[in-house]
């Protein structure tokens, strides 16, 4: 590390985790539960908020350093998340798969929104573009280093539906 300094980076895919339900990633769940009608057939990496803070801890437990390490459970489209979240908060699921063009307008329309109530947008310019994208990771480094083993994406999406019910 720097200036004598031990470090290890960590890069997580997009944190799911319960709680702060109207804003970040925790607000999909919201948004579901509320009748969100598109989808995309996007794909990242998708890891529980609870593996983040456990590899964390490991890591800094460990011996390891100057290391770069990516937290992912594992890559899933928008469309199989949001299907899952759906059937886990037992609501509609999203039917309308959503194009570019309207992507486009959406995000542009949220901005607006934002400006003129203060809220956070839901869509940016760059979630926008990410929906659509394809990009897989892997954790295979902190799995094989660590013996880590990541909650299933099916088993985090029923933990946090079910404390996202509890809430409301």
């Amino acid at each position: 590390g720097q200036e004598g300094l031990d470090i290890v980076i960590v890069n997580p895919g997009v944190i799911i985790g319960s709680g702060f339900w109207k804003q970040g990633s925790s607000k999909i769940f919201d948004k579901i539960y509320n009748g969100l009608s598109f989808y995309t057939e996007g794909v990242t990496g998708f890891v529980d908020v609870t593996d983040v803070v456990k590899a964390m801890m490991l890591l800094m437990q460990s011996d390891i350093k100057d290391e770069r390490f990516v937290l992912v459970s594992e890559n899933v489209s928008f469309k199989d998340l949001f299907f899952k979240i759906a059937d886990a908060l037992g609501v509609k699921r999203p039917s309308k798969k959503a194009t570019k063009q309207m992507l486009k307008l959406a995000w542009r329309l949220d901005w607006l929104k934002s400006k003129l109530t203060g809220s956070t947008p839901l869509l940016t310019k760059d979630s926008a573009e990410a929906a659509f994208r394809k990009t897989y990771f892997s954790s295979e480094k902190i799995e094989k280093r660590l013996g880590f083993q990541f909650t299933p994406i099916d088993e985090s999406v029923k933990r946090i539906s079910t404390d996202y019910l509890k809430s409301t």
